[in-house]
């Protein structure tokens, strides 16, 4: 009897957690599907082969924008209201390096659906038997908030990490920068030049700077295209590398020399976080080896004499 009612509980419990996980599963494939492809692209791919139209016979194109339209209205619950908290998100969509325009929509379509689809899970679970009353409402909303804020979390884990490889990548991409131009090529040139060879080892300044390069083919000005950069960026040294090549566009300065100087800052300052990050690791020692390593180090040596003390007085 006990394991006929385990196999009766744990069977719903394994279905519902089977289905929000295949849910879910779906939902980040659609999304990162129709972020990392680009459908103009795909369009030109098409003429260029010499078909006039895409297969209408590809599903997987289907469930996606099938999947997407639906999270689209999901979503417009929760469309921020004033237009500078719809900017912000999508710059922070943008600092993730998602530009996709249906980006948003497709981020809150997530976060409504795991706002909705946890607290039926939880419900399924044996913990919630044991709740009755204002604590069962009380654990449905927390698991409602929950869902709602695990993609927040995840966007702004992502933004870090990406922040975090364009300030790693910068310093090899400015030194590219700096020998092309004091070879003879022009900043346009360069740009494209340095695009093409740090795509392997620099793949994300390798994707702005061919977004630069598309932007300055598109007829934009490079100002703009600059600023641009900027925005996607989201860090504090591109945006000073920006300002400083806009300003030696403007009066004139010779740009490698500017490129040289601003490296070689970027390389100080990069060496300074660098030995500050390294002054500070005793500090962070300090808790570990007190709390942990000591005690162990102290039961290891005076283990044995309080054993042979208590022997003694036992005797």
């Amino acid at each position: 009897m006990p394991s006929l009612s385990l196999s009766l509980d744990s069977g719903p419990l394994a279905a519902a957690l089977l289905i929000a996980l295949s849910v879910l599963s779906l939902g980040a494939l659609a999304w990162a599907v129709s972020l990392g492809r680009d459908p103009v692209k795909r369009r030109v791919d098409a003429l260029a082969a010499g078909r006039s139209s895409l297969p209408a016979s590809e599903i997987g194109e289907a469930v996606k924008r099938g999947l997407v339209s639906f999270l689209r209205r999901l979503a417009k619950p929760a469309l921020p209201r004033r237009s500078w908290q719809l900017t912000q998100l999508k710059n922070n969509m943008l600092f993730a390096g998602f530009r996709s325009p249906h980006a948003v929509s497709i981020y809150l379509g997530i976060r409504v659906a795991l706002c909705l689809s946890v607290p039926p899970v939880m419900m399924l679970t044996p913990l919630s038997a044991r709740l009755q009353g204002p604590m069962y409402v009380l654990a449905l909303v927390g698991g409602a908030c929950l869902g709602f804020m695990l993609p927040g979390l995840w966007l702004d884990s992502v933004i870090r990490k990406r922040r975090n490889r364009i300030i790693r990548e910068l310093p090899d991409v400015l030194d590219l920068l700096v020998i092309a131009v004091e070879a003879g090529l022009g900043l346009d040139a360069a740009i494209r030049r340095v695009a093409r060879e740090v795509k392997l080892s620099c793949p994300i300044m390798a994707s702005e700077l061919n977004m630069v390069s598309l932007e300055l083919k598109a007829g934009i000005p490079r100002q703009m295209a600059l600023k641009n950069l900027a925005n996607r960026s989201g860090v504090d040294d591109v945006s000073s590398l920006v300002t400083m090549l806009i300003q030696a566009d403007r009066f004139g300065v010779s740009v490698g020399r500017s490129l040289r100087v601003h490296s070689d800052t970027v390389r100080t300052k990069r060496r300074q976080k660098l030995e500050e990050a390294a002054a500070k690791v005793p500090l962070k020692l300090l808790f570990p080896v007190l709390f942990l390593i000591f005690p162990a180090i102290m039961a290891v040596m005076a283990g044995p004499a309080l054993i042979k003390v208590s022997e003694s007085i036992l005797k």
